[in-house]
Order: structure tokens, then sequence, then C-alpha cells
């Protein structure tokens, strides 16, 4: 397991987990495959407990033997990926592609539930599949596969401590897992534009907002918090940081956050995020004055240029 996802474990549902496996998976896929690559991409095929991974890099496989060590550490998120992914009746996916390009923390991809995902399915794995993901309708491939009778499924509770935690919470609303066929994308977020801006402080409590569209709710925004010796920077339903801010520059009218790879995925961004501020000057004097203030006393605070 990553130390990434050692340190963020705090996920609110299925579909959260199953994203950070992902990205887990291409920072082990990054690590694999020697600099200079233009197109990076993980297959990972599997029945029962019987797997193959293939990493491919412009093309060329990686073989497992030439691999290094982070190769190996896949096995686990993709474990987890099944099981997160698995639906009452309908089972889970079979074979889940990923594609990974330089200089970005995005990913596209799909996943597959029904096509065979190798030639030759042993028979136990084929037996094994269908006692830990049981589903109604098999594809013919797989119970052909089959030593036996079709075997009883075992009770599952893949995701129940999420579905748990939401009871506990008074959430209701019905939650979607992950897919098991279909397409799979993540582009994380490079740019916004301010239109709003507001600061609040009240005892040693300081806040900043900058939002797409004043009163708006669920308008894209940027949140900046301090208290005491710490900050809290964070997006679109409160997912942040409390660190990983390298620097916070003002050129102009751009506000440009540099941050660290750990950073950067919990905000869901690339790891240079631009707020364009489409504010009045006497708006952008406020910020530049109220930013470095609220910052001054935080412990690792971000590197403050332009102010």
């Amino acid at each position: 397991m990553s130390e990434r996802i050692k340190r963020n474990k705090n996920w609110r549902s299925r579909n959260d987990e199953a994203h950070a496996r992902r990205m887990e998976i291409g920072d082990l896929a990054r690590a694999a495959a020697a600099p200079g690559w233009s197109r990076l991409a993980v297959r990972h095929a599997q029945v029962g407990s019987h797997a193959v991974t293939t990493v491919t890099r412009d093309g060329h496989e990686i073989t497992v033997e030439g691999a290094a060590e982070p190769f190996q550490g896949m096995e686990e998120p993709f474990r987890c990926l099944r099981e997160l992914s698995y639906q009452v009746g309908a089972g889970t996916w079979f074979t889940c592609e990923l594609e990974f390009s330089p200089g970005g923390r995005g990913y596209t991809g799909r996943v597959d539930s029904s096509a065979p995902p190798f030639a030759d399915v042993p028979p136990m794995a084929a037996l094994a599949e269908l006692t830990v993901f049981p589903r109604e309708e098999p594809p013919g491939w797989l119970l052909a596969a089959l030593p036996t009778a079709a075997p009883l499924g075992l009770p599952t509770a893949y995701g129940d401590r999420y579905d748990r935690w939401r009871g506990h919470s008074g959430d209701r609303r019905p939650q979607t897992p992950p897919p098991i066929t279909g397409e799979l994308a993540y582009r994380p977020a490079t740019t916004m534009t301010a239109r709003a801006f507001g600061h609040d402080q009240e005892h040693s409590r300081c806040l900043i907002y900058l939002a797409e569209q004043a009163d708006d709710p669920g308008a894209e925004h940027l949140l900046v918090t301090s208290y005491q010796e710490g900050y809290w920077v964070a997006r679109q339903d409160m997912r942040g940081t409390n660190e990983g801010v390298r620097s916070i520059t003002l050129d102009d009218t751009t506000l440009r956050l540099e941050l660290t790879l750990e950073a950067a995925d919990l905000l869901e961004t690339e790891t240079v995020f631009e707020v364009r501020l489409d504010l009045p000057p006497e708006t952008l004097g406020e910020l530049r004055t109220v930013l470095p203030g609220m910052l001054r006393s935080v412990a690792q605070a971000p590197e403050l240029i332009g102010f």
C-alpha cells in the first residue's frame, strides 16, 4: 500500500476509494516505467484469484521479470477495485484498462464485465469467481470453464462500511458503485475564474473565498482558511488539504497555486492550479492584503510571491 493511500483513507464513498486506487495504480506504473514515455497503459485481467497485469510503455510491454518493485504492488489496488465495483446480481468487472499521459494526473480507461479476459480460464478460478462474486446471469465462457455445477455464492459485504457510515450520518441517498462496464475518466482541474471574493475573521480564525458566481452554493469556488498555526485549502464539497501547498503567486489578475502531488490529488487538480481573477481593482487590493495577513502565523506556510 502506498504512503499516500495510508495517509488519505478518509474516503466517503466507494467511488472515492476507487478513484484513489486508480491514482495509486498510475503512480506504480509511472515508477515502473523508464522516464521519457509519451503513453503509459495498464491492463488488469482477473477471474477468481487468477490475474494477469500488463503495463505497456509507448506500445511496448514492460515484463514482470524486468519491472521495478512498484509494478508488483498493483495486485492489491486492483483487488480492492474489483470488490468496490461489485454489484449484487451483476458481479464485478473482469478487465480494467487504464491509460496515463505524461505531465498530468488524469487518466482514461474502461472496464468490462462480460468479455473473456484471457483465452483460457482455469476451472478453479471460474469456481472461485462465482463463489466470491456471485451473479445471476454468468457469461457462457465462465460457465463453460467451471469444473462442476455453478456454486452457491457467498454472502457479500463489499462496500458495507460506506453504507453504514452514510446511514449513521443520516444520508439515505442511494449510492452508485463504480462501474463494471464502460468508460472511465478523470480530468483534474487546471483553472477556474473568480468573479466573487469575500473574507471573514472571527477571533483567530480567518477565511477567504473566491467563487465563479456570488450567492451560488453550487458554483466553482476556492476556500482558504487559517486557524492558529494551521491552514486549510479546499474546493468543491470542502475536499481539501492542510499541507502540500508549496507556493501561492499573485501575478496581475492570476492567482497561482503550486501543489505537491498529494495535495493536488486531494483537491482534484493538477499540481499547478490557476484562478483567473475577474475582480475590480479594489477587490484585488483586498486579496493582496488579506491573504498574506492570514497566513503570516501559519506553520509551514506556502511561499507567497507577488503580494
